[in-house]
């Protein structure tokens, strides 16, 4: 399932039984229902890699969601960073393991409200850190309240 999702611009979050009440919340259910950047990216060890821009057409909140892992228990995620950045704005979403196990009910999912400014091309990074040498997929999303004009391409 986490496959297929992550190759139609899904989010394959895995969430404990007991704690779906919560977690379905943050999940873009009800709020932000389309996507507007979707990127699935492989990872492992600690690096900064660049990730394809992001060019918001409204300026808003947008919500931004992101699956670290494709399996539990979290056994090597340890944090992560998304960053964005112009000429007229910047900011980021981290995550670190104490993060995930005291504000996001250990799965692997989050989820985060972060304004972008419309019209205007952000460069997108991401900051990784795992332990070990396994090959994690990340999937990395942005959600609008609105619906696009187009339809975002699927992974391959």
């Amino acid at each position: 399932m986490y496959s297929v999702a992550s190759k139609t611009n899904g989010m394959g979050a895995i969430e404990y039984d007991e704690r779906f009440r919560d977690v379905i919340w943050w999940f873009p259910t009800i709020e932000n229902l389309y996507p507007v950047y979707a990127m699935t990216i492989q990872v492992s060890g600690s690096e900064t890699t660049p990730l394809p821009d992001f060019n918001p057409s409204v300026t808003k909140y947008y919500w931004t969601a992101i699956a670290y892992q494709d399996h539990v228990p979290i056994d090597s995620f340890r944090s992560l960073n998304l960053r964005w950045t112009n000429s007229q704005d910047y900011g980021n979403f981290s995550v670190n393991s104490n993060n995930i196990t005291d504000g996001w009910y250990g799965g692997t999912y989050v989820g985060n409200r972060n304004n972008f400014y419309g019209g205007v091309n952000y460069n997108i990074a991401l900051d990784y850190n795992y332990s070990g040498e396994d090959v994690q997929n990340l999937q990395i999303r942005i959600y609008s309240s609105e619906p696009t004009s187009n339809w975002l391409p699927y992974s391959d």
